[in-house]
């Protein structure tokens, strides 16, 4: 049951490739653990090719771990980010941007938040300091963090009428709140809290622009919160959080 729900997690959550055949449902009912059971594998994946790298390309690394990052996520939430950008600049009526939303092809709006997205993340991953239990820890927080974002979005508020991945995870995450809550705990700062805060009302007030939350929404607030939360990460050293105790006593035994 447990290998079931994690190959369940990662073949809709990543693109590494697992042989599992779930429904949306059966996916959206413990979609409240990918945070965990997702983002920190991701984390660790994402450390070793970065380590790897570093080893031969210095600060370089981070530029090419941008790639394998979106690699890894398979595109899927950068997807959402783009049609997100387009709908928000359309200009009219709901209608006209839920159009847009649904519009295969790329506009201003979604260049505009690709270039946006990418300035935040080079300069983000830039600044990762190198083979250390810092770095793996900020990848850590910063995957964890975005995905329970995410999640939490999903969960609390209506999704619109026309998304039917919206209307499913909705369902399932509304009575586990708090569940998303907790697992932040250990990977939060009173830095990122506020972060955090910022970035729920933004969305809050997007979904609420459109009519609600959405796969594409859920998929733009991962994309956007990850190099923002690990810029705080890194600015602020992961003050008063666990992880940042865990750095201390890391940093300490070498």
């Amino acid at each position: 049951m447990l290998k079931r729900i994690i190959l369940t997690q990662f073949s809709f959550f990543s693109s590494i490739p697992v042989r599992v055949n779930a429904t949306l449902e059966e996916v959206a009912a413990y979609s409240f653990l990918a945070p965990i059971i997702v983002g920190l594998p991701l984390a660790i994946i994402e450390f070793i090719i970065y380590s790897t790298l570093y080893f031969f390309l210095s600060t370089l690394a981070g530029i090419i771990l941008l790639g394998i990052i979106e690699l890894l996520r398979g595109f899927n939430h950068l997807d959402g980010l783009l049609d997100l950008g387009d709908a928000l600049m359309v200009k009219g009526d709901r209608e006209k941007r839920i159009k847009a939303l649904k519009d295969v092809q790329i506009g201003s709006g979604g260049i505009g938040f690709l270039i946006l997205y990418l300035a935040f993340q080079i300069v983000a991953l830039i600044k990762l300091e190198g083979i250390s239990s810092i770095t793996i820890f900020n990848l850590m927080s910063s995957d964890v963090l975005s995905r329970t974002l995410s999640l939490f979005i999903l969960g609390s508020i209506k999704p619109m009428p026309e998304s039917t991945l919206g209307k499913v995870f909705h369902k399932s995450l509304e009575r586990r709140l708090a569940i998303l809550i907790i697992e932040s705990i250990p990977f939060i700062s009173i830095y990122n809290i506020m972060t955090y805060l910022v970035l729920y009302a933004i969305f809050y007030n997007i979904c609420k622009s459109l009519g609600g939350s959405s796969g594409d929404i859920t998929g733009a607030s991962i994309t956007l919160s990850f190099p923002l939360f690990l810029l705080v990460n890194e600015i602020t050293h992961l003050n008063y959080s666990i992880l940042s105790i865990l750095c201390y006593l890391f940093s300490q035994l070498h």
